[in-house]
Parts: C-alpha cells; sequence; structure tokens
C-alpha cells in the first residue's frame, strides 16, 4: 500500500511541475482561448506547401513526454485552427515573424498575415518546415 501511495505521490509531483513549467516566451494576438486549444494543435506538418492565414502566433517553451523543455511555435489559424510545431527553422522564422505582426497596425492586422508553410529536406535528408510571409 505504501509503494502505491508513493507512486501516486510522484505522478501527481510530475504533473504539477509539467503544469507549472509552460513558458509563453513572445507572441502577437495569442489569447488564453488559444493557449487552451494549443493543447490540441494540428501539426503544422498537415499544412506543408499551403498558404494559411494566422491571426495569431506564439512560441512557448513546454515540458515534452519525457520532461525536458523545449520550444514549440503556436499559430492560430483560418484555415486549420490552432497549429503547432517544433522544427529549429519554423521556431527562428516564426520569431521573425511575431516581431513584424506586433509592429503591423491594427488596420494592418485585420485580414491576419499570410503565411507559405514551407516543406524542405535537409542535405542528411530531414524534412523540415520554414514559415514565409506571402
Amino acid at each position: 500500500m505504501a509503494h502505491v501511495v508513493t507512486i501516486l505521490l510522484q505522478t501527481y509531483h510530475t504533473a504539477q511541475s509539467r503544469k507549472e513549467t509552460n513558458r509563453m516566451k513572445k507572441a502577437f494576438n495569442f489569447t488564453k482561448k488559444d493557449e487552451i486549444n494549443s493543447v490540441s494543435a494540428t501539426p503544422l506538418q498537415k499544412a506543408k506547401n499551403e498558404v494559411v492565414t494566422i491571426t495569431g502566433a506564439a512560441i512557448t517553451e513546454r515540458p515534452d513526454d519525457d520532461g525536458n523543455m523545449r520550444d514549440v511555435a503556436l499559430l492560430s489559424t483560418v484555415e486549420h485552427g490552432m497549429m503547432s510545431g517544433i522544427s529549429a527553422t519554423a521556431l527562428k522564422s516564426l520569431d521573425l515573424i511575431i516581431d513584424y505582426a506586433n509592429e503591423l497596425t491594427e488596420e494592418e492586422l485585420a485580414d491576419g498575415v499570410k503565411l507559405f508553410i514551407k516543406a524542405e529536406k535537409s542535405n542528411a535528408g530531414r524534412d523540415f518546415i520554414t514559415l514565409e510571409i506571402v
């Protein structure tokens, strides 16, 4: 019985520490609703080689399944709802896109920002995603 209680407490503490470590690093027009919906986001790869309209975006730091912290790109899109990705190139692009979007006026942002989700292959044959403003 004591062993079961110990396991339950360890599980609880792990869940609590994961819950407390989500951290917003950078964002534009990203609401609490977007953050909640990001839990079940569609992977960016599902929209590869498509143009999407984003109405908000964020880069967050979240624990992966092993508890290791990693950056996650989150995009609120008209076409696919909430989307997410962990590609280093997508994160680098999104960092610049968020800066760009934060400099736009409300009028310029009214229709969202159009992005091309580009799928590429590295020299080593690995797939990766880049984001380009259209």
